[in-house]
């Protein structure tokens, strides 16, 4: 009974609340009601708060591993006092190096047609030849050109058929006049043996020879492209003037201070 009246006294108690100058009266119970649910209220937002900050936590930890270093060991060679070994090193003897002497090109056996005398012939072919021979003082230049300077042609005529033939003479060669692959290889290596006027001869150089001799005083007459006493005789006397052997022979440095090539 004492509970009852109790429990009804304390609903049925009033507290004055002083608001904004305005007063108002506000059962007892009724604000304890109101303050128990604000705590709780409270409370509920601080757990949900701290709920939700230790997830984040979790969340970060999982997905953000943290690097570890990896440490990757290397034998380190202790020191030694002893020096390394020199590699030995053996000295071979190396021969010295030199520069091949230059050579007229050569045509490849294969791809080479032997030249005559009114045949069918390589112009090319014929033009390397005709200038070798005029090289090694077998043949006078062919023609000249318009400023009167010797030239070779693609014509393979007597002429250079006779002036082979003395080629072919003077390096132990069997004498056609024709220009086989043996002939062509001699020719065209530096072995080939250059012409030397000797009496007697009688070759297309030789008028030339004569024209020359002519020309500077040392001898009269008219150029036959022999050689015969008289010639000689000249080329002496251009010997002895050039101050060259006196023999009579006009080799390659006689034949080459009087032609001038």
């Amino acid at each position: 009974m004492n509970e009852e009246m109790e429990k009804s006294s304390l609903m049925d108690k009033y507290i004055k609340l002083h608001l904004g100058g305005a007063t108002y009266r506000v059962r007892l119970m009724t604000l304890l009601l109101f303050a128990a649910a604000a705590i709780i209220l409270i409370a509920a937002i601080l757990i949900l708060a701290f709920s939700g900050s230790c997830a984040k936590s979790k969340a970060a930890a999982v997905t953000e591993p943290t690097p570890t270093a990896t440490v990757i060991a290397t034998a380190t060679p202790e020191p030694t006092d002893e020096p390394e070994p020199t590699p030995e090193v053996i000295a071979t003897d190396v021969p010295e190096t030199t520069e091949p002497a230059e050579t007229p090109e050569t045509t490849p056996s294969s791809e080479f047609k032997t030249l005559k005398s009114g045949g069918t012939n390589d112009g090319e072919t014929v033009k390397k030849v005709q200038q070798r021979l005029v090289d090694l003082h077998y043949l006078p230049y062919p023609e000249k050109d318009a400023e009167g300077k010797g030239v070779v042609t693609t014509v393979y005529g007597s002429m250079c058929a006779k002036a082979v033939t003395k080629f072919q003479e003077r390096n132990g060669i069997k004498q056609t006049g024709q220009c086989d692959k043996a002939t062509y290889d001699k020719l065209m290596s530096d072995k080939a043996t250059a012409y030397t006027m000797k009496e007697k001869d009688q070759l297309d150089i030789v008028k030339s020879i004569q024209e020359a001799l002519i020309k500077k005083g040392y001898l009269k007459g008219k150029a036959t492209g022999y050689c015969g006493t008289d010639t000689v005789a000249a080329i002496k006397a251009f010997q002895k003037a050039n101050n060259l052997t006196v023999d009579g022979h006009a080799g390659t440095k006689t034949l080459q201070l009087l032609l001038g090539y």
